[in-house]
C-alpha cells in the first residue's frame, strides 16, 4: 500500500508530466495491476529521481517566491543596476562629445564685414529741396535704393556745421548739423529710416582740429579758463620750430589778440586740438556718445595721422631743400605712438556702447594717408576694425601688379590676430576707376575686389560706372559730380529745373543713369547688385583664398570653404584672347558654372552648365565669376 503522501506526488506527477501516447500503452498493460504499483516503480526508478529538481513551479509556489523579502530585493537591486548603468553610459556618452576636441566654428561675419560699406558725399547724392545742393532728406528718399543695391551701411561724408572751407572737415559745432544738409531733426528721420531698412550709418569725425570759428577756439584766443590751452600755442617772436603743414606751408600762425602762436597741420583756418590736455580728450568722447546715443553705428576717423605732435618742439630732420611737405622727415607730427593710444581709448568707448547691446556692435575707421595702416589695427585687432586700405594700382592695369597688391596686403593683415581686410580705391579725392582705367574694367574691378575675402568699400556711382568731370576753365578732374538718378534733365539729382546744381552733371549720364540701368539686366548696376549677394555665402566670408598669374596676363583667386560651393575669379587683362588650364590648383575639380561674366552681351558663356577647368577661353579684358565643388582629396 502507498502512503496518502505518495498518493498525491504521484496525481501531482500525472498532471505534470504530459506523456506520449507510446509511453502510455506500457502504462496500460494488463501486467500493471494498480496506480500502486505504478507509484512503486516510478518511486523506484532511477532515472526520475534526478529530474525531480526541475519540475516546473506551480502558481502557488511561484507567488510563494514572488513575495519572498528576499527576491523583491534581488529584483529592486537588478532593476536599479539596470537604469545606473544607462544613465553612466548616457552620461560617459555626453562627457565625450563635451570634451572631445572639434573643428571650432566659425564666428559669423559682422555687418561691417559681410557686405559694401556704401561712401556718400552728402553735397551730391540727392537734392530734396531744390537749391542744387545733396541733402539729409535726399538721402532718406534714397534709402530703399540703397537697400535693393545690396549694401548694408553707408558712410557720409562730414555733415557737422562748418564753414566748408575743407569740405566740413573744418567743424564749427560737433553737435549740430550743417543747414545746407537740413535740420537735427532731418538726421532723425533719415537715422529712423536707414534702421527701419537694417542699414547702418558711419559719420565723418575729425579729432584732430576743429574750424577757427569754433567757440573753444575763440575762448582759447581769450585764454577764458580751461579752454585756454584746449589748442596748441607757443609764445616767442618767431615760429617755434620748422614744421610744415601738408601743404608745404609753415604749420604756426601768429595770433594778434592772444600774441602767440598756434599749431595747425592741415589749414591755417583749422587749428590743431592739444589732445595732450585732458579735457580735451573728455569733450571729444562726449561729443562721440551724443551721436552714438541718436543711432550712429560708427566713425570714420580723419587725419588720425597728425593727432599728436612732439611736446619737445625740435626742428624736424631735412631730407631735401626742396619747399614742400616731403622736404623733411616728419618724425615729430606724424604717425606719433600717441595716436594709437588715443585711438584706443576711442575704441573702448566704441566697445562699452557695444556692450549695451552687442547685437549693434560700433564700429572704429580710420582713414590715414599713409603705408602704415596696418598699425592701426592695433594689437590683436584692439584699435581700428576698419584701417582704409588705399590701393594704388599701375595704370595700365595688368595681372602681376594686381597679384601683388592683393596678396602683399593680406598677408600683412593675416600678421594680425582678429583683424579683417578692406580695400578702397575710389573716394572724392581721387579720379574714379572708370575714367582711370576705363570703362571696360569696371565691372572686372569691382568682380576681383567685391569678392575678397575683405569688405569692399564703394564710392557712391561707381556701381553706376560714373565717371570724372572735367571742371570749367580748369584741368582739375573732379569724382565729386552730382548722382545721376534719371535721364531728364539735371539727372534727377534736384526737381527745380531752374536752378543749376552745386556742380555739373557729368557728361553721357542719360544713358548711363540710374533709371535706365536698374531695367538693363547686363548693366553695371545689375552686374553690382549680383556681386553684392554673392559675396554673402560662407566661401567668401569664412573661405581660404587662393590666387595665381597665368601667362603673365590672366589673374586668377578662387574661396573655398568645406560644405560650401567655391567661388572662382578670373580676368583677362592682355590684348589677346587667352586659354587657362587651372584644373592642378589647390582645390579645382574638373569643371564649373559660370555665373557671372563682364562681356554677357558678347559671349555665350552665362548659363552655360559647364566651363572645363583645363580650358577656360576669355576674350581681351573679360571676366568671370565660376561656382564649382571643390575638391578637397
Amino acid at each position: 500500500m502507498t502512503s496518502p503522501k505518495e498518493d498525491e506526488e504521484s496525481k501531482s506527477l500525472e498532471k505534470s508530466i504530459p506523456l506520449k501516447q507510446e509511453e502510455m500503452a506500457p502504462l496500460a498493460a494488463p501486467e500493471i495491476a494498480s496506480m500502486d504499483s505504478l507509484g512503486d516503480k516510478l518511486q523506484d526508478s532511477p532515472q526520475r529521481e534526478p529530474n525531480k529538481c526541475c519540475l516546473p513551479l506551480s502558481k502557488d509556489e511561484v507567488m510563494k517566491f514572488a513575495k519572498d523579502p528576499y527576491w523583491i530585493r534581488l529584483r529592486w537591486i537588478l532593476f536599479a543596476l539596470f537604469w545606473i548603468t544607462w544613465v553612466a553610459i548616457l552620461v560617459i556618452s555626453i562627457i565625450i562629445i563635451v570634451v572631445t576636441p572639434k573643428c571650432p566654428t566659425p564666428k559669423p561675419k559682422e555687418w561691417w564685414q559681410r557686405a559694401p560699406i556704401y561712401q556718400i558725399y552728402v553735397k551730391s547724392f540727392k537734392d530734396s529741396d531744390g537749391d542744387g545742393i545733396g541733402d539729409l532728406k535726399g538721402i532718406t528718399t534714397k534709402i530703399q535704393y540703397l537697400k535693393d543695391l545690396g549694401v548694408e551701411s553707408i558712410n557720409l561724408s562730414p555733415i557737422f556745421e562748418s564753414p566748408f572751407e575743407n569740405d566740413g572737415n573744418d567743424v564749427e559745432n560737433f553737435e549740430s548739423i550743417n543747414s545746407i544738409y537740413g535740420s537735427m531733426q532731418d538726421f532723425k528721420d533719415m537715422v529712423t529710416g536707414l534702421q527701419d531698412h537694417g542699414l547702418k550709418l558711419i559719420l565723418d569725425f575729425t579729432p584732430n582740429h576743429s574750424s577757427d570759428k569754433h567757440p573753444w577756439f575763440t575762448k582759447s584766443i581769450q585764454k577764458q579758463g580751461h579752454y585756454s590751452d584746449y589748442y596748441v600755442w607757443k609764445n616767442g617772436d618767431a615760429p617755434p620750430n620748422n614744421w610744415l603743414m601738408i601743404n608745404g606751408d609753415p604749420a604756426w600762425s601768429y595770433n594778434e589778440e592772444r600774441g602767440e602762436w598756434y599749431f595747425h597741420q592741415i589749414g591755417t583756418t583749422q587749428p590743431d586740438f592739444n589732445l595732450r590736455n585732458p579735457r580735451v580728450v573728455k569733450e571729444i568722447k562726449d561729443i562721440l556718445r551724443f551721436w552714438l546715443d541718436l543711432g550712429v553705428d560708427g566713425f570714420r576717423f580723419k587725419y588720425v595721422d597728425y593727432l599728436f605732435e612732439s611736446v619737445s618742439l625740435e626742428d624736424e630732420p631735412e631730407i631735401t631743400s626742396e619747399l614742400d611737405y616731403s622736404s623733411l622727415n616728419h618724425t615729430k607730427t606724424h604717425i606719433l605712438e600717441d595716436n594709437l593710444q588715443f585711438l584706443l581709448d576711442i575704441r573702448k568707448l566704441l566697445d562699452e556702447k557695444t556692450e549695451e547691446d552687442e547685437s549693434k556692435p560700433r564700429i572704429m575707421m580710420t582713414d590715414i594717408e599713409s603705408k602704415n595702416a596696418i598699425k592701426y589695427y592695433g594689437m590683436n585687432g584692439s584699435i581700428a576694425h576698419i584701417p582704409l586700405n588705399y590701393i594704388s594700382l599701375d595704370n595700365p592695369l595688368n595681372a602681376t601688379n594686381i597679384y601683388n597688391t592683393i596678396n602683399k596686403y593680406l598677408k600683412e593683415v593675416k600678421g594680425v590676430p582678429t583683424a579683417w581686410p578692406n580695400f578702397i580705391f575710389d573716394n572724392h579725392k581721387h579720379s574714379r576707376s572708370g575714367t582711370w582705367f576705363g570703362s571696360e574694367f569696371i565691372n572686372s574691378l569691382n568682380m576681383i575686389f567685391m569678392l575678397l575675402p575683405a569688405t569692399p568699400i564703394t564710392y557712391y556711382g561707381e556701381e553706376l560706372g560714373m565717371l570724372d568731370i572735367e571742371t570749367i576753365g580748369s584741368s582739375n578732374i573732379v569724382g565729386k559730380s552730382p548722382m545721376i538718378w534719371s535721364k531728364e534733365e539735371g539727372a534727377g539729382f534736384t526737381y527745380n529745373s531752374s536752378v543749376t546744381p552745386w556742380m555739373r552733371i557729368m557728361d553721357g549720364y542719360e544713358d548711363l543713369n540710374v533709371e535706365c540701368q536698374v531695367k538693363d539686366p547686363d548693366s553695371y548696376y545689375s552686374f553690382y547688385k549680383a556681386l553684392a549677394k554673392l559675396r554673402l555665402s560662407d566661401a567668401i566670408l569664412q573661405g581660404e583664398f587662393n590666387s595665381k598669374v597665368i601667362d603673365g596676363e590672366v589673374f586668377t583667386y578662387s574661396v573655398v570653404k568645406k560644405g560650401n560651393p567655391g567661388i572662382l575669379v578670373i580676368v583677362n587683362f592682355g590684348e589677346a584672347e587667352s586659354d587657362s588650364d587651372i584644373s592642378k590648383f589647390k582645390f579645382m575639380p574638373d569643371s564649373g558654372s559660370v555665373l557671372l561674366g563682364t562681356n554677357t552681351s558678347s559671349t555665350d558663356h552665362v548659363g552655360v552648365t559647364k566651363v572645363n577647368f583645363d580650358s577656360i577661353k576669355l576674350r581681351p579684358k573679360e571676366g568671370m565669376v565660376i561656382s564649382f565643388v571643390a575638391n578637397f582629396e
